[in-house]
């Protein structure tokens, strides 16, 4: 019998399930290794910073303990009501807002860094990936980095996240952006195990 299609997550009320069920493999509560090591490298240096499905916040509470001014976008209330809690034990402000990339409209100042992981290759698998192109175009201001994890299709495990080749990665974003580096990348299991084989992708928006 052939597995069955995992199910398209396409509004608030899908990805609230998941965080209500507690069915969040993704979230590990673990700084990304990718993003601790452009920080730690100097390759990303405070400035203003949004995370598009920043989940229960663990990554945008770390950006904002070096010194970034960040804003954190998922589609789960729970979970952003979770990522309040994160940030008021760490002793950092964020500013969280629950709802859809869609509808989040332009800043007074544009974000000059993008950090995503997991939410692009969701809504591609959506059918969502205008409104995420939509999305980046809007809210980053020119010469703002990008720092993209996604799944990756070489890794033929089954299950895991969403899979995005190589091509279809830079192809959905080269007319947006110029592309600094590509490269193959571990998400982590809880734990800090090896996980899925991902795509590490950076960028600077033209």
């Amino acid at each position: 019998m052939a597995p069955e299609e995992p199910k398209l997550r396409r509004t608030a009320a899908d990805w609230e399930e998941r965080y209500v069920d507690g069915d969040t493999p993704w979230d590990t509560g673990m700084v990304d290794p990718a993003l601790r090591e452009l920080v730690e490298a100097g390759c990303l240096k405070p400035c203003r910073a949004i995370e598009f499905g920043c989940g229960t916040g663990t990554n945008a509470v770390y950006l904002a303990q070096h010194g970034f001014a960040v804003t954190g976008v998922d589609y789960s209330q729970l979970a952003i009501e979770q990522a309040r809690h994160k940030a008021a034990a760490a002793g950092v402000a964020i500013a969280w807002q629950a709802g859809d990339l869609a509808e989040f409209a332009a800043p007074a100042e544009p974000f000059e860094l993008l950090f995503d992981r997991g939410c692009y290759h969701c809504m591609r698998r959506a059918g969502l990936l205008a409104a995420y192109q939509a999305a980046v175009g809007r809210l980053l201001t020119s010469g703002a980095r990008i720092v993209i994890l996604a799944g990756n299709s070489d890794d033929t495990q089954e299950g895991g996240p969403p899979k995005v080749s190589a091509a279809d990665l830079c192809g959905d974003f080269q007319k947006l952006c110029r592309i600094e580096s590509l490269a193959a990348h571990r998400f982590e299991d809880l734990g800090g195990k090896p996980g899925p084989l991902a795509w590490k992708l950076v960028m600077t928006r033209r």
